[in-house]
């Protein structure tokens, strides 16, 4: 972060032993060039004396700060950033490693310092008692007394049979508790403090969900950003493959952090999965930093070494930075809460002025420079950032605009969903109330395992828009894109889903549906293809499957360029849309067309344009096609459908493609499907299963005016958008083209009719494939015709069942599921 007013929050010990040297407190900095050893600070042992658990606050504090713990003297190794841990458990005291999977340990006896050169770098056994009794805990002064040496990465939990030496800082783990493989790996990029330890009140919970590693800068380093990045990648790189490849890997930046870790998921895409960026400092241009920073360095130092206090109302909500040091004692009775707040109000006027050392002049001038860089290098990246990003701003940040920021980075990132904290500053993490750990649980962003659309055996880049394997969406993060996209369709049209089993029996529900991969659903398009977030919705919720559509390449039309995925079908559209006028959508598309209405209905609810500063990332996001990708969509080729069903996914195809979807006038649910059987042949290769299935509820629940050959008929208009549509790709290309209707995507200009139909939707008896089958185009031309009769006879049964049903009019279907709230109302008989 770009301030940070609680540098040694809790559960870390009180700031007075960080800024309160006592007579006994004489470190001497030993100026070596990192990795080289170097010495610890040297700090007289305390008396093993116990302290008394009666003294105040302030006694207890100087006591801390003049002793000395064992564990930390005879430890003193390669790099003065070793300060293990040995928990003690007192009232009042939480600890790093205070969670189930991270169990408190007994303090240890004193030792002797041992001489730097003689120090043995193993970690401190897990029995030894502190000489005073108090936690032994990760001291910022450690990180005050390094003056070189590269910035790393160091876990925050360390196995108790973990050597110790110049890479590694943390709490030490009981034998026996430091395998924490089966949780998520989190790396922690702080803000331009650099210590590692900024979200610390957040690291309690946050082990208990996540194996974190955290990054920490010394003070007189001055890495560029560029190598910053290849520090954290190259680390990513060598540790992330040796992972399982379904073990989540998450980035949590803070400040600066969120800087670096954007720009880390755009180099090592296949080895970062989710981002959580915290009041992210790409807002560092809009801000009076790049003005006022300049100045700072100038400052006299004595003035400097005030200057934390007199931005302290900037740095962060001081009620709220209060109220943590009550969160941290929870039960406690009226008068330890008093004395816990003021404990905590003289640790922050205490920490404050440790923030002149942690940066002085000279560093914060190159720390600011940093933001400047990284910030320009960043910008141009946000369309690329294809892992899923979680956004926690707070609406009073006062160091940088990060209540504005937070909706333009929701609309340029592709998967961003973004929470804004009420009355947070820049320093929420630090601030009572506040619980990472629960906010990502409760966003549905946090996810113990990668569920992956197809089983993998290694590692790849996210397959958005890529036939390839992707990650499901989480229970959370399908409900949140339901109720942007299908939540309102659902209450209106109540849709039935009926499966049919290979015995021929139906039933309600998708339960029919053939388990087995590889997997080829085949249906019918309704008309502007209104349906399809239903069945994909249904399909994740009812079997935790995600159906790979194969979409028309112009839905991918607009891949921004230097993105994965743009290609051919990119460029030919950006050469359309920059010919085409300025009445046209951002995808050559007319505004009544589907694509561009509800990619607009999704880019509004994003929020409206948070400031006209600069450019949205030079050209925005495609949002119905990053809606689209994001739940498995693909361009349609045959190419992409043998990869699909090469990896054993389930496939969604519309054989009848944007004709059926833009039908004319009368053409209610009439197949338009090419007469060549190619995707029965591709099918057969790999011994798919076929499940046929039909739609009905959307042809006649719209009134189209004019269909698409009326509006190509018209004159002026007519030019226009032959035009406009003449670059777009074709999904039909070679043999299937030469055979089918030419395209024209030009969407037929139509109106619901009111009220709406309910929506049916029948999959029918699987039909087995060989590959056998590949051979024998006799075969092949059979199975084609047995499957596209399914959806006919599917078609016309569920037309006629459906006047069986007692709620297929609107209002008493409104009725019933108002008076029985959560069930939806029932259909007609299926035997």
């Amino acid at each position: 972060m770009l301030g940070n007013t609680r540098l040694a929050a809790r559960p870390l010990p009180s700031a007075a032993s960080l800024v309160q040297r006592p007579p006994a407190y004489r470190p001497r900095r030993q100026r070596a060039a990192f990795p080289c050893a170097s010495a610890a600070p040297r700090i007289e042992p305390a008396s093993n004396t116990q302290t008394d658990t009666s003294s105040s606050p302030a006694t207890e504090a100087s006591a801390e700060a003049a002793s000395v713990d064992a564990d930390a003297a005879a430890a003193s190794s390669p790099s003065p950033f070793l300060a293990a841990v040995a928990s003690r458990t007192g009232t009042g005291t939480t600890n790093i490693n205070n969670s189930p999977s991270a169990p408190t340990t007994a303090a240890s006896p004193a030792a002797p310092a041992t001489p730097p050169a003689a120090a043995p770098a193993v970690a401190p056994s897990a029995d030894r008692a502190a000489p005073s009794g108090r936690p032994q805990k990760m001291r910022l002064r450690a990180i005050l007394d390094i003056e070189a040496g590269p910035p790393r990465i160091t876990p925050l939990l360390l196995d108790a049979e973990t050597p110790i030496d110049h890479t590694t800082v943390g709490t030490v783990l009981p034998e026996g508790t430091g395998d924490r493989s089966h949780l998520p790996l989190m790396l922690y990029l702080p803000g331009i403090d650099g210590s590692g330890l900024a979200a610390s009140r957040q690291f309690p919970s946050l082990l208990q969900k996540f194996d974190m590693r955290t990054l920490v800068t010394p003070i007189q380093d001055r890495t560029a950003f560029p190598e910053l990045v290849k520090i954290v990648a190259d680390y990513l790189r060598q540790h992330v493959p040796a992972y399982s490849p379904t073990r989540p890997v998450y980035v949590l930046g803070e400040s600066f952090g969120g800087l670096l870790a954007l720009a880390v998921a755009a180099e090592v895409p296949a080895l970062v999965d989710r981002l959580v960026l915290v009041n992210p400092a790409t807002s560092f241009s809009s801000s009076l930093w790049p003005l006022i920073g300049p100045l700072l360095p100038q400052v006299p130092r004595e003035l400097y070494r005030a200057l934390p206090l007199a931005l302290a109302p900037v740095l962060g909500n001081p009620i709220n930075l209060l109220l943590a040091g009550i969160d941290s004692t929870p039960g406690a009775s009226v008068r330890q809460q008093a004395a816990s707040l003021v404990d905590t109000a003289v640790n922050l006027l205490q920490q404050l002025p440790a923030l002149a050392e942690i940066l002085p002049a000279e560093t914060l001038a190159w720390k600011l420079e940093l933001l400047r860089e990284g910030g320009l290098a960043v910008e141009g990246l946000l369309p690329r950032i294809q892992q899923r990003c979680f956004l926690l701003v707070g609406d009073q940040d006062r160091l940088i605009p990060s209540g504005e920021e937070g909706p333009r980075l929701q609309r340029a990132l592709p998967r961003a969903q973004l929470r804004v904290e009420k009355g947070r500053s820049h320093a929420l993490l630090q601030e009572g109330g506040v619980d990472l750990s629960a906010i990502l649980e409760a966003e549905g962003f946090y996810t113990p395992v990668r569920r992956m659309s197809a089983p993998i055996s290694k590692r790849s880049a996210a397959g958005f828009g890529v036939a390839a394997p992707i990650e499901l969406p989480t229970p959370g993060e399908i409900d949140r894109y339901a109720e942007r996209t299908t939540a309102i369709g659902r209450r209106l049209s109540s849709p039935v889903f009926m499966s049919t089993g290979a015995d021929g029996r139906r039933c309600l529900g998708l339960g029919q549906v053939p388990s087995g991969r590889p997997l080829l659903l085949v249906g019918n398009h309704q008309t502007l293809a209104l349906d399809l977030g239903v069945i994909t919705e249904q399909f994740l919720r009812e079997q935790g499957v995600l159906p790979r559509g194969l979409a028309h390449p112009v839905i991918f039309a607009q891949a921004m360029e230097g993105t994965e995925g743009s290609g051919e079908a990119g460029s030919a559209a950006a050469s359309s849309s920059s010919s085409s006028g300025s009445s046209s959508s951002s995808n050559g598309l007319p505004s009544w067309d589907p694509i561009a209405t509800f990619g607009a209905a999704l880019q509004g609810m994003q929020g409206s344009s948070s400031s006209s500063r600069r450019s949205d990332t030079g050209g925005g996001s495609n949002t119905f096609r990053d809606f689209m990708t994001t739940f498995g969509a693909v361009p349609v080729s045959g190419f992409n459908m043998h990869r699909l069903l090469a990896a054993g996914e389930t496939v969604l195809l519309f054989p009848g493609g944007v004709r059926e979807a833009y039908k004319g006038r009368g053409e209610d649910y009439q197949l338009f499907w090419p007469e060549r059987s190619e995707f029965i042949r591709m099918a057969a290769r790999f011994g798919a299963t076929i499940v046929p299935f039909a739609a009905v509820g959307v042809d006649d629940s719209l009134e189209i005016l004019a269909d698409s050959r009326q509006l190509e008929a018209m004159p002026i208009v007519g030019d226009m958008l032959r035009r406009r549509g003449g670059g777009l790709p074709q999904a039909r290309q070679g043999v299937s083209a030469a055979a089918a209707e030419a395209e024209s995507f030009v969407a037929p200009l139509a109106v619901p009719k009111l009220p709406p139909n309910r929506l049916y939707f029948l999959f029918q008896q699987p039909i087995q494939t060989s590959p056998e089958d590949v051979k024998d185009r006799e075969r092949c031309d059979e199975l084609y015709r047995q499957t596209k009769q399914s959806v006919q006879e599917g078609l016309s049964w569920l037309q006629q069942q459906r006047q069986r049903d007692p709620y297929k009019d609107f209002l008493p279907r409104q009725l019933y599921e108002a008076a029985y709230r959560g069930r939806q109302a029932p259909t007609f008989p299926l035997h």
